[in-house]
């Protein structure tokens, strides 16, 4: 089954880089988990969570580098490219997520900041290298 996971997680990334919608792959009450050092640390539901980096920055791009298979979870280690709403400044920055996957659709999402601690958070490390999304 986790390979299928991979493949679901991969067709989130897929769906906002096209910019369709992904709520077909998210359980409705998914748990989104930020870090303790994030703006606003802790878990939000609901799959509008997801919308909300919108509200700091403009042309937001995810670009998954690597999808790791951990079972139930997906492990992502992404870079984050955007404009700062306001400022204009361009920024980039490298992300880590997990990602929780029960039946068809993903019940969980954890971002860190450092992808490192997605890493070991999932108890895996990098088997390969960077495989494109």
């Amino acid at each position: 089954m986790s390979s299928e996971n991979v493949e679901l997680v991969r067709s989130i990334y897929d769906a906002w880089r096209e910019g369709r919608s992904a709520r077909g792959h998210l359980d409705p009450d998914i748990e989104y988990v930020n870090p303790p050092d994030a703006v606003e640390p802790g878990t939000i539901r609901g799959a509008a969570s997801f919308g909300r980096i919108r509200d700091a920055y403009d042309d937001v791009r995810i670009e998954p580098l690597e999808l790791i298979d951990a079972g139930e979870e997906v492990v992502v280690i992404a870079t984050v490219h955007a404009t700062g709403r306001g400022s204009g400044v361009p920024i980039e920055w490298h992300h880590g997520y997990i990602w929780t996957i029960r039946g068809d659709r993903a019940v969980r999402f954890r971002w860190f900041n450092d992808p490192a601690q997605a890493l070991a958070a999932a108890g895996v490390g990098r088997r390969r290298g960077p495989s494109r999304g």
